[in-house]
């Protein structure tokens, strides 16, 4: 699983720009983010306070895909 940062807050992927209906917004663990649908990419709108947090997030997300494809 891929993700970015983005410096603002923008509404799109911060990978391919994919815009509604192919990006939701989730939080898990405390952090915001947006995950697109189209290119598989989380988008953060800062940076996980740890890179444990950014693992565990990129790994849920994995999980959450996975399921999502069925």
């Amino acid at each position: 699983m891929r993700s970015v940062v983005l410096d603002k807050k923008e509404n799109v992927c911060g990978i391919c720009g994919a815009k509604e209906p192919f990006i939701e917004y989730k939080k898990l663990e405390g952090v915001h983010f947006i995950w697109c649908n189209k290119c598989n990419t989380i988008t953060f709108f800062k940076k996980p306070q740890s890179e444990a947090k950014k693992n565990l997030i990129e790994n849920e997300m994995n999980s959450y895909h996975q399921n999502y494809q069925k």
